[in-house]
């Protein structure tokens, strides 16, 4: 397989560049929402990115110190904060300013200091903390399209498959399975390669018929990761169906280790998309795990939602959702992604 090209950097140095650049680290435009980004060292580095739905005002005060706790787990040394709402201004102070407020001394008593405090509302941005005419109290007009490593990111992960979605909504019916004549269609698809499959393992044994999904799986992601997005339905039900295999879904989990993140996320979703929920719970906590070992939380989050939807008791998406909710780093989940990598050529060997 190609070499990945080097990482596109994005400088956050302006409010305008911190706002074009959260819909790419949050992979939907958020809306109605509080986002904190975590900044680390003296050079600030991008971190953790944390995006929530507005609550009601009652809740302020805990949702902003379970976002600075959060903050802090992360190692945060300094924070952005953005708002997200189309609620007018309220007794001539910008909305949801005692949120913001609460948001900015929360983290300031875990000794994270703020870099930015911004408002995003009706295509402008602006400051709750600047009254410069940098920050003009009429706000800012966002650009219609990022400029610059912004656009050169976003336009890069479109081409693989994985463009900025219009919102969170959208972001859940990225992972959705099929629904009318389509999931008919590919019922009975499943139906059929089911029985094919249930014959190789009467005739051939577990073992084969997991080495086959692997190798499918292999040559499938191969066209995605050369540009060939090409997987019929046969193919993607072969796929999916040999993931109920144990040794097969874990292997594929491996796969987030070896680079060609986004290639690898959209050959997952893609198969998502032609899964009828029945079989889900196996191809959407794969799409998990890759999604939570490239720092993509929020579609970690939905693809385990699908998962566990599926099937409640699906011991792996639980694993995994506990992970995110207790934030362990996706450098932590790419080592045990290595043990098990080991463990699996060990008991091959």
């Amino acid at each position: 397989m190609e070499t990945e090209p080097e990482p596109i950097v994005v400088k956050l140095d302006s409010p305008t560049a911190v706002v074009e650049a959260i819909p790419t680290f949050v992979g939907f435009h958020p809306r109605e929402s509080l986002v904190v980004m975590c900044l680390r060292g003296p050079r600030k580095r991008n971190g953790l990115t944390m995006r929530i739905d507005l609550c009601e005002p009652r809740h302020d005060r805990a949702l902003a110190a379970d976002l600075a706790r959060r903050a802090a787990i992360d190692k945060a040394d300094a924070a952005i904060v953005v708002c997200y709402t189309s609620a007018p201004d309220m007794d001539g102070l910008l909305p949801r300013t005692t949120l913001v407020d609460e948001q900015i001394e929360r983290l300031r008593r875990r000794d994270i200091g703020l870099e930015e405090a911004l408002l995003v509302r009706d295509g402008r941005w602006f400051s709750y903390i600047c009254a410069q005419d940098c920050c003009p109290r009429e706000g800012t007009p966002i650009p219609d399209e990022p400029s610059g490593p912004t656009a050169r990111l976003a336009a890069e992960r479109a081409l693989t498959g994985r463009a900025v979605l219009p919102d969170r909504g959208a972001l859940v019916a990225s992972v959705a399975g099929p629904v009318a004549l389509r999931l008919v269609a590919l019922q009975q698809t499943y139906e059929r390669v089911d029985a094919a499959v249930a014959g190789e393992i009467a005739d051939e044994g577990l073992d084969p018929v997991c080495e086959g999904t692997i190798a499918l799986a292999r040559d499938a992601f191969g066209r995605y990761v050369e540009g060939r997005r090409q997987v019929d339905d046969p193919e993607a039900a072969r796929i999916v169906l040999g993931l109920h295999d144990k040794q097969a879904r874990d292997e594929l989990t491996t796969w987030a280790i070896d680079g060609h993140a986004d290639e690898l996320i959209a050959f997952l979703t893609d198969l998502a998309q032609r899964t009828p929920d029945c079989d889900a719970a196996p191809i959407c906590t794969v799409l998990a795990s890759a999604a939570y070992q490239h720092s993509d939380g929020a579609l970690t989050a939905v693809a385990l939602e699908r998962a566990l939807r599926s099937d409640p008791s699906y011991r792996m998406a639980w694993l995994l959702f506990a992970m995110l909710d207790r934030q362990v780093d996706p450098d932590e989940v790419q080592a045990l992604s290595r043990d098990v990598r080991r463990d699996l050529r060990r008991r091959a060997g």
